[in-house]
């Protein structure tokens, strides 16, 4: 079967295993999607002509239907219905929140059948609001101060001033594709009935997840692009041949193309996580690259002929590059032990394009310096000496800082600089809010923004609940403690603004004192649960009568399981872990003994997965640790020196973590991984660095002798990578959204870090613990 590369950018994410998850998907299977579209409406609500716009609209969305076989198509055509017309209102179903015509819409409601339950001809009636026509323009008033004045429509749909409408629909369950794919038809059926007035936007989360991606991917080939330009300039002027440039970049390409193509062949979609897999490959397999080409140049300026140069390159780098991308898999693989798919996914993935990077590093780049015709990179003197730049300057300048007066002032300013990071470490704050990333004037979040000001609820929690009596969801009892439930849920405040933030309720409530209501002939005072055992049953047996389909979507046919959806303000996932205990605290108080409730839902399980972001990033980071160092020990041989090239590796981590605290950066889901990135380029340039060192002093050269080796082998590669990366990271900076520019600038300052440290503290490590020594233990 084809396949194809598919995108997950949601913002919605559950731990592998997660019980949240499980009941979620409970949720789905009893009382169907849980994932609603709002068309967001703003005008003069109570007005004739906006109430006539609105009864067209909700029309044409109860008889709009998709295929979603043409998801691929975001401007596919739509039949438009007669305007203004009465035939371009249809009832749809009998039922309130009827699906229409189509199979896709399970449910639309908005003002004009809201449900009513009413009390007529000897019987309960449910009816839609509005359903009969347009109320008579003396009869406005009357019907503005009767919804406005009602909590269940008020804030649901519509807004607390009367100034905005939503019409809320609900689809099939279907992937993250198919509810984009739905949201881009829904703004192409609603674009002609935007008028002053009337003004029509489509939000909510299906929403915000599609723009997401959308925007990220546009920025992503737009930036990729600017830094392939920049990282071809700086190659360009390193190796000044078109091999220099064009034989890494197809490395890097290479290595990401079957990267996502091993995705697109396993069915994982590219999420927020894994859309860094590339720019992670573009660190390893530059890097790969450049210190093969560095060699090969270094080799042929001293006189060897090309294919010997090819051999000598190979055989140098080789080893290094062996281990590198072994230890770099290894901290990848720890991912493995991350609670979330997404970051196990990412390991999985990153790890096997890092694996392709060295294979075409020691196979794709040989073949290509092989077929140059001049044999050569940035030429040689007559005398076949390399011509000396800036470059070795600074190098030369880095490694004396630890020679003149020895290496405890670099030391002790080393460990000066990772205290001033600790403090800075422990400033960091974790947060996560997607609507953040994009401009504050770009129209999905300004739609998200009012939909959450002017009418509330942008996000939502389910708590499933399982009675435990024989009566199940009739006894009394249990609704008596659900309205308990529901009164210590809608007046929690939050501890930080002190705000309310739950904007309304709905479950079987709901029906019970609508119904008790209606029995009482309208009277506001009887919107409540029935005084006896007796007047609860027959209240839901009335309305199960009258209305059996809307009674089944908050209730099992048996009545034993039911839910309550809780609407909630939108704020960063952290801000929700007061509520979320606030909840769970009410379930014990309120429910013991007579139901269990279960809450669940994106919010919920996101409160939980970005509160363990923390324990994963230090689980992973600690195996990968462990990992990495048993590597170095066994790469040099040496207990002593793989410990101590552990420290070039470790100080670049809390630089740029120490840097996120300082600078205000949170954790949060997209940079999480970004201390797997700054490990996997200073562990780069750390193995290539003592290996060479290590090799020069087994044969007698001394620690000054391996240090001037390792620079003339290894340095220049690791400035030229340093250099690409940093500049060529350093083009997100000019992203529209905020999580790519702090991605760029994080992985930009990483690079600059690693160089830093490898070219400074290494060598004084090295002087303090071997001094002028020549023979290394444990070789």
């Amino acid at each position: 079967m084809k396949q194809h590369l598919r995108f997950d950018s949601s913002v919605e994410y559950f731990a592998a295993g997660s019980k949240a998850r499980e009941v979620l998907d409970e949720f789905h299977e009893d009382f169907g999607n849980d994932t609603y579209h709002v068309v967001l409406i703003a005008g003069d609500v109570f007005s004739p002509d906006f109430l006539d716009r609105l009864r067209v609209l909700h029309g044409e969305l109860e008889r709009f239907d998709f295929d979603l076989g043409t998801a691929d198509e975001p401007e596919a055509e739509h039949e438009q219905q007669d305007e203004w017309g009465e035939d371009a209102w249809d009832d749809g179903d009998d039922e309130w929140g009827g699906s229409g015509d189509g199979s896709l819409i399970e449910e639309v409601v908005s003002l004009i059948n809201v449900r009513q339950t009413v009390f007529e001809g000897g019987a309960v009636q449910v009816r839609g609001l509005l359903e009969g026509g347009t109320p008579p323009v003396s009869e406005l008033p009357a019907v503005k101060a009767q919804v406005l004045g009602d909590p269940t429509l008020s804030g649901y749909v519509v807004s607390d001033d009367g100034d905005h409408a939503i019409i809320t629909l609900r689809t099939n369950a279907v992937d993250f594709e198919g509810r984009s794919a739905i949201y881009r038809a829904l703004k192409d059926q609603v674009r002609s009935h935007d008028a002053p007035g009337f003004e029509v936007r489509v939000t909510g989360m299906p929403a915000l997840n599609a723009e997401l991606v959308t925007t990220m991917q546009a920025d992503m080939r737009r930036l990729v692009a600017g830094a392939f330009l920049v990282m071809s300039i700086v190659l360009g002027w390193l190796f000044r041949r078109a091999v220099g440039v064009i034989a890494p970049l197809c490395v890097v390409a290479m290595a990401a193309i079957w990267t996502l193509g091993s995705m697109a062949a396993t069915g994982t979609p590219v999420t927020l996580l894994t859309n860094i897999v590339p720019a992670f490959l573009a660190c390893v397999g530059l890097g790969d690259s450049i210190h093969v080409l560095a060699v090969f140049r270094d080799e042929r300026a001293r006189g060897l002929e090309q294919r010997e140069a090819i051999v000598s390159a190979i055989g140098s780098t080789g080893m290094p590059l062996l281990f590198t991308t072994l230890t770099t898999m290894v901290g990848l693989l720890s991912f493995r032990f991350a609670k979330m798919d997404a970051i196990a996914e990412m390991g999985s993935f990153a790890a096997f394009g890092v694996g392709v990077a060295l294979i075409l590093s020691v196979t794709f780049l040989p073949i290509a310096l092989s077929m140059t015709r001049s044999g050569s990179l940035a030429g040689a003197s007559q005398d076949g000496e390399r011509e000396r730049d800036w470059i070795d300057a600074l190098l030369r300048r880095a490694t004396s800082l630890s020679a003149g007066r020895g290496p405890f002032p670099v030391l002790g300013g080393g460990l000066l600089v990772v205290i001033v990071a600790a403090i800075g470490i422990s400033r960091m704050d974790v947060y996560h809010n997607p609507v953040d990333w994009l401009p504050v004037d770009y129209p999905a979040r300004m739609a998200l923004e009012s939909l959450d000001t002017e009418v509330g609820g942008t996000a939502q929690v389910n708590v499933v609940l399982e009675a435990e009596g024989e009566r199940g969801l009739r006894d009394r009892e249990l609704l008596l403690g659900l309205e308990r439930l529901e009164a210590h849920i809608r007046d929690f405040e939050h501890p930080d603004s002190g705000e309310r933030i739950v904007t309304g309720t709905n479950s079987l409530l709901d029906i019970v004192k609508e119904t008790n209501r209606a029995l009482h002939g309208g009277d506001p005072a009887a919107y409540a649960i029935p005084d006896t055992q007796r007047g609860v049953s027959d209240a839901l047996l009335l309305f199960e009568s009258a209305a059996p389909r809307d009674l089944r979507r908050l209730a099992t046919a048996d009545l034993a399981k039911s839910h309550m959806t809780v609407r909630i303000r939108w704020m960063d996932a952290t801000s929700y872990e007061p509520f979320t205990a606030w909840i769970d605290q009410g379930i014990r108080d309120n429910l013991g003994g007579l139901a269990e409730a279960r809450p669940t839902g994106s919010v919920y399980e996101l409160v939980t997965t970005v509160g363990g972001l923390i324990g994963d990033l230090l689980r992973s980071f600690g195996a990968a640790l462990v990992s990495v160092t048993l590597m170095m020990v066994l790469l040099l041989r040496s207990p002593t020196l793989g410990f101590i090239s552990m420290i070039p590796n470790l100080v670049p981590v809390a630089l740029v973590m120490g840097f996120m605290g300082f600078a205000a950066i949170p954790l949060d889901l997209t940079n999480l991984l970004i201390a797997s990135i700054v490990i996997g380029v200073a562990v780069d340039n750390t193995v290539h660095y003592m290996f060479q060192w290590k090799a020069a002093w087994t044969t007698g050269a001394g620690t000054e002798g391996g240090i001037h080796h390792a620079l003339d082998h290894a340095g220049r590669a690791l400035v030229g990578t340093g250099l690409i990366l940093a500049l060529g990271f350093g083009v997100y900076l000019l992203s529209s959204m905020l999580n790519i520019r702090r991605f760029g600038m994080l992985v930009g300052s990483a690079c600059v870090f690693a160089l830093f440290t490898n070219l400074v503290f290494a060598p004084a490590l090295l002087r303090l613990m071997y001094g002028r020594s020549t023979t290394p233990e444990g070789s």
